[in-house]
C-alpha cells in the first residue's frame, strides 16, 4: 500500500500553536520539524541549542515531552544529546523512555534484499538508503530522477514482504515499512502511562509519516500542528515558539 503525500493534500487554513502548559503533553517530529530538511539524512545541521531547548522543555512540561521520528533510534540519541528524552523512533516501532537504556537494535527485513538495494546504488550513486530495523528508506533528493526506480524497487521488495507493510512517500524518499506500529499508535501508547496520562495531546510534524499522530492527538481532543499550517513549513518558527512558551532566547530559537 501506498499513503498518500501531503502534497497532495487539499490546502487548509493556518492554525495558532497553543500555549503549553503543564495540562499539555508534548511530542515533536525532528527533521522539517525542528531542524531544516538536508539533502540527505547524514548532513542535518542541529542547532547547538536545540538540545537544552528540550530539556528545558521537559522541565517546563514535568517530563511530558517526546521525539517522534522516523529516525533510527541511534541517530536520535547522537544528534539530541545530551539530552535524555522519551524518544519514539522508526515511526513507532522502538521506544525509549527517559532514563532507561537504549533497546538493542535487531533488523527484520530480509537480508536477501541487500544485492537488491546495492544494484539500487550502484545505478544511482547519487542516490541515498538509509536502513533501520524495521523500515528500508530511499532518499533521492540529489537525484530526483532515480524516484520512478526507488518505487519501483520498494514495490517488488513489499510485495515479498508480510502482510501490513507499506510504502511511505516522504519528501524526495521512500521507505518501505514493515512494522504495523505507526506514530499515532506510539504516542496513543505512550498518553497511558505517566507523566502523559490524563493531558492534552499536542503534536507538530511534518511529513505524510505524521498523519496517523495528527489522527491520534485529534481523536483525544489534542492538537495537531502540521509544519506547514502552524508554521509556514519553517523549523525555525516551531523552535521559536517552543522558546517563547518558557522564556528563554539563543540559537536553538532563531
Amino acid at each position: 500500500m501506498v499513503t498518500q503525500s501531503p502534497a497532495d493534500q487539499p490546502s487548509q487554513t493556518l492554525l495558532k500553536p497553543p500555549r503549553l502548559t503543564l495540562r499539555h503533553a508534548l511530542f515533536l517530529d525532528l527533521d522539517g520539524t525542528l531542524i531544516d530538511i538536508a539533502e540527505r539524512p547524514s548532513a542535518i545541521v542541529v542547532p547547538r541549542d536545540l538540545p537544552a531547548l528540550l530539556m528545558r522543555l521537559q522541565i517546563f512540561l514535568g517530563g511530558a515531552v517526546a521525539i517522534v521520528s522516523g529516525r533510527p533510534l541511534g541517530d536520535l540519541l547522537v544528534y539530541l544529546a545530551p539530552a535524555d528524552l522519551d524518544i519514539i523512533a522508526e515511526h513507532g516501532a522502538v521506544v525509549k523512555r527517559r532514563g532507561k537504556p537504549a533497546p538493542a537494535p535487531e533488523a527484520i527485513w530480509p537480508e536477501s534484499w541487500q544485492s537488491r538495494l546495492q544494484s539500487f546504488l550502484d545505478d544511482h550513486p547519487a542516490a541515498e538508503i538509509e536502513y533501520k530495523t524495521s523500515s528500508i528508506a530511499l532518499h533521492f533528493r540529489r537525484e530526483p530522477d532515480a524516484a520512478d526506480a526507488a518505487s519501483r524497487l520498494l514495490k517488488d521488495l513489499v510485495s515479498e514482504a508480510p502482510a501490513g507493510a507499506e510504502i511511505l512517500p516522504a519528501k524526495m524518499a521512500f521507505e518501505l515499512k514493515l512494522s504495523p506500529v505507526n506514530k499515532g499508535q506510539a504516542i496513543i501508547d505512550l498518553m497511558k502511562v505517566e507523566p502523559y496520562r490524563r493531558r492534552i495531546p499536542v503534536f507538530a510534524g511534518d511529513d505524510v509519516t505524521d498523519e496517523p499522530g495528527f489522527a491520534a492527538v485529534r481523536a483525544m481532543n489534542g492538537v495537531a500542528l502540521p509544519v506547514d499550517r502552524a508554521f509556514g513549513g519553517e523549523p525555525r518558527l516551531v523552535r521559536a515558539w517552543l522558546a517563547r512558551e518558557i522564556g528563554i532566547k539563543g540559537e536553538a530559537a532563531a
